[in-house]
């Protein structure tokens, strides 16, 4: 079979676990006890080959001291605690259950009639992954383990294990050398890392509203089903983790192989109880040739030392396993995902009646995707035989095993696959595409950056001119600075009256009148595309606000580190390390991790800030490249103080997600939205929260169906009265956020059938060969070349718009003609309202713009 690795049968050895325990109580116990001892001993070794009693080499990190509750058990049973004076080998053992308490039903023979035919049974059991906190972390080792150690060899029944795509090579070790010191038989299906990021998450099969996941809805968990929201996103990586069908049918492959009557393809929790197995083999007995299927009721116990005990009552309330003879045609349904009815589907099949009869039928998108359900059974003969009964040990969270929890559990094992499927992607990123947690470059690439050095150290006339220019910035910027919140004056700060928070008033509102403007009670109105004074960078009055600040402080700190980078002086590092120390983390001039106050409007909502102004810190992304730049061996910022800048980002962060601000900003369907997924995406990066980035790089691309037409308008940009800056702006926006998520290997540029093409095609007035945007204001001042990093874009990431013959001869306007375009011989820097990082052409990853756009001298047209 494709991607299993099958193991041969070994033949059975001693159980030495069980055989030191007992040897240690013969020692101190009663000649009675050890005549029950010896009672037990025979019994256990009828079924064994080898007797060797040498005690195996186990790891210190697989011993598993004792439960709580099972010290509990033995004070209560013996009036003292037994556990300190125990060989180590037994104390290993979560669920012991000592000689004296062993009941007859544990050792007693099991009964076969044998006025019957003798048939024979194969019990596959397939062990996936533990799903905290779902599961405990320990349940599959721990659960093998009691079963191994406690379930009996029963007649005419062979035992075979599947481990089943398990994530974490230690625990798929560690139920290896369990298996493997129990002689037991077993199958590896491989998890492979490489396969998993082949699969996609998938946005579009269910969207009960348009872009569900960025809608104030799904935040607050009010659709009804919402739950059905993740999991469709899910579906395809859960089904490639879980792989629980699939593995069922491979029990089933490999049961037929074997030539057994019966296969019964279980889960790897189940266990077998004496009285459970000589139900089942009984019933399975006097099943007629013309009976393909049969099923095992279930109960769930919430201790599994309770299967153990005398008189023990199973509540058979659980899914049903399933029983196939040989001989049998239907397979379990090889696209139901796990927690998605995978088994209850077959049972339905089967005609077996249960309450999931009552449940809601399946959703539109999964019967249009992953149907037909419910393929009749072309050999089953009705009504179905119920056979014995066998009991689903513990997950380790008795609180998820009561009684009436189904919906909690429900829910717990979706977050649990969302954690899960988290951890997977920041694994992929590490281990196949090196990403350092906390450390990499987003913006800026690393190996594209040193080449850049090496060019310029070289003397490349192209690398040589932006790095002077770079140079003469950074020297400027150590005479500024070092900038704080609380330079602003003090008749303009917050309503808080905290002048350590962050403060600017909304740019397109503006009071009814003059004396207005001195009533901070009075309600201001909005004037679309045009600003209030002083909202503007570094006009007259921006000094009365904190956002030209913040914005001075980074952009000389990321010039500075470049500058540092480029030439490995110490200065221009330390300067920037001081710009950082006194903005984020100095207490008396720190700014507060939040934006309560960003462009407030006055007379409103008590002077609070509006959603909108969290995108005054959508250049958090390249800023955090430089604090990385002057990070390296803790010179210039100490591990305490990286330490702490973390703990302000991971504040702030946390503020993004939870606050009100923060959450309509998340749900604002524009450019703000897209700006909040940036930054959100470079925070949590930066905080080494890898699976969140990678979340919300994935989720940006649902938001890129919401926002980009099928033509590439972006209708919302194209509503704003200066919509030729916006529609510039959000572009540019798009290419940032696919140039940072190129560093966990996602491709924005092909997602979505391409849409980001389609946009640029519209959107660049040379390509779509336009006219300005229709709008009331004046928009003939728009800079041209503000294009031409969205042209190298253009140039590059959509090739076939060359191919579609409507690359321009010329650009209007501009000095350059026929392409290819040079990155080195563009602007270094725009205004700080075009969402264009300062020297964006440095750094720019070779794999994705040829060396072409670096190295050729680019002609100039005749005047």
């Amino acid at each position: 079979m494709k991607n299993i690795v099958r193991l041969q049968y070994r033949e059975c050895k001693m159980e030495t676990r069980r055989a030191w325990l007992f040897l240690s109580v013969i020692i101190g116990c009663s000649i009675a006890i050890m005549t029950n001892v010896r009672m037990t001993l025979s019994a256990t070794l009828k079924h064994t080959t080898d007797l060797s009693f040498e005690i195996p080499d186990i790891p210190e990190k697989d011993l598993v001291q004792p439960s709580k509750k099972l010290k509990e058990n033995r004070l209560k049973k013996n009036g003292t605690n037994d556990t300190e004076d125990m060989h180590p080998l037994i104390k290993q053992n979560d669920f012991i259950i000592l000689p004296t308490t062993t009941t007859k039903q544990s050792v007693r023979e099991t009964k076969i009639k044998s006025d019957l035919p003798i048939i024979k049974l194969v019990l596959l059991r397939s062990i996936g992954n533990s799903l905290p906190p779902r599961h405990d972390p320990e349940q599959a080792y721990l659960n093998l383990q009691f079963t191994l150690e406690n379930e009996r060899d029963f007649p005419h029944l062979r035992k075979h294990w599947i481990l089943n795509r398990l994530v974490d090579s230690n625990i798929l070790q560690r139920l290896r050398n369990l298996l493997d010191h129990h002689g037991q038989n077993y199958t590896i299906i491989p998890f492979n890392l490489s396969e998993y990021e082949k699969v996609s998450y998938n946005y579009t099969y269910y969207q009960p509203i348009k872009d569900v996941v960025h809608t104030k809805e799904y935040l607050d968990k009010a659709l009804k089903g919402y739950q059905h929201i993740d999991e469709a996103i899910y579906q395809d990586k859960n089904l490639f983790v879980t792989n629980q069908n699939a593995a069922r049918n491979s029990m089933i492959d490999i049961g037929v192989s074997t030539g057994e009557d019966w296969i019964l393809p279980w889960d790897g929790n189940c266990f077998l109880h004496p009285n459970a197995y000589e139900a089942l083999y009984a019933h399975l007995q006097e099943i007629p040739e013309s009976k393909k299927y049969a099923y095992t009721p279930m109960n769930r116990a919430q201790y599994n030392e309770d299967v153990l005990t005398d008189g023990y009552q199973p509540n058979l309330i659980e899914e049903p396993q399933v029983i196939l003879r040989h001989s049998a045609k239907a397979r379990f349904h090889p696209l139901l995902r796990y927690g998605r009815r995978n088994k209850v589907e077959f049972l339905q099949r089967l005609k077996i009646k249960g309450p999931w009869d009552r449940w809601s039928p399946y959703l539109q998108w999964e019967k249009e995707n992953l149907g037909p359900f419910f393929k009749p059974i072309v050999d089953l003969d009705e009504p179905t035989p119920k056979v014995g009964w066998v009991t689903r040990l513990s997950s380790g969270q008795q609180h998820l095993e009561k009684k009436g929890t189904i919906h909690e559990r429900g829910i717990s094992r979706s977050e649990s696959m969302k954690s899960l499927l988290g951890k997977l992607d920041a694994r992929v990123a590490v281990e196949l595409h090196g990403f350092k947690p906390g450390r990499t470059l987003l913006y800026f690439q690393s190996s594209a950056l040193s080449q850049d050095r090496q060019l310029y150290e070289q003397g490349n006339i192209s690398v040589k001119k932006i790095v002077d220019e770079l140079l003469i910035l950074a020297d400027k910027a150590l005479r500024y600075g070092p900038w704080s919140v609380m330079d602003k004056p003090d008749h303009s700060i917050a309503a808080s009256g905290d002048k350590h928070d962050y403060f600017h008033l909304s740019p397109y509102y503006w009071p009814p009148s003059k004396e207005a403007a001195k009533n901070p009670t009075s309600v201001w109105k909005r004037r679309d595309g045009k600003r209030y004074p002083g909202t503007n960078m570094h006009e007259p009055g921006s000094n009365n606000f904190d956002r030209t600040r913040l914005s001075d402080m980074q952009y000389n700190t990321t010039i500075l580190s470049l500058a540092y980078f480029m030439t490995g002086k110490e200065e221009y590092a330390q300067v920037a390390a001081r710009n950082i120390r006194t903005w984020f983390l100095a207490p008396e001039s720190r700014m507060n991790p939040h934006m309560n106050y960003a462009q407030v409007v006055n007379g409103k909502n008590s002077n609070l800030g509006q959603s909108f102004g969290i995108i005054e810190t959508k250049d958090f992304y390249f800023f955090l490249d430089a604090v990385h730049l002057i990070e390296e061996g803790n010179v210039f910022l100490n591990k305490t103080e990286s330490s702490n800048l973390r703990s302000w980002f991971r504040e702030y962060l946390n503020w993004l997600e939870t606050s009100t601000l923060g959450k309509q900003e998340y749900t604002t369907n524009n450019n703000h939205g897209l700006f909040y997924d940036i930054q959100a995406t470079s925070i949590a990066s930066f905080t080494n929260d890898t699976a969140k980035m990678i979340r919300y790089i994935e989720s940006s691309t649902s938001r890129m169906s919401s926002q980009i037409a099928n033509n590439g308008a972006m209708i919302e940009e194209l509503r704003r009265p200066t919509c030729e800056h916006y529609q510039m702006f959000t572009l540019q926006g798009w290419s940032t956020l696919a140039r940072i998520a190129r560093s966990v290997n996602r491709d924005l540029w092909l997602r979505n059938n391409r849409l980001l093409c389609n946009a640029t095609r519209f959107t660049i007035p040379f390509l779509k060969k336009r006219n300005i945007c229709k709008s009331k204001v004046n928009q003939s001042d728009v800079n041209v070349e503000r294009w031409l990093p969205l042209l190298l874009d253009a140039e590059y990431q959509c090739p076939e718009l060359r191919k579609q013959n409507i690359w321009p001869e010329w650009f209007p306007t501009l000095d350059q003609v026929q392409p290819p375009l040079i990155a080195y011989d563009m602007p270094i820097m725009f205004n700080t309202h075009d969402g264009v990082a300062p020297f964006w052409n440095l750094g720019l990853d070779r794999a994705n713009y040829t060396l072409s756009s670096f190295t050729k001298t680019v002609p100039h047209k005749e005047k």
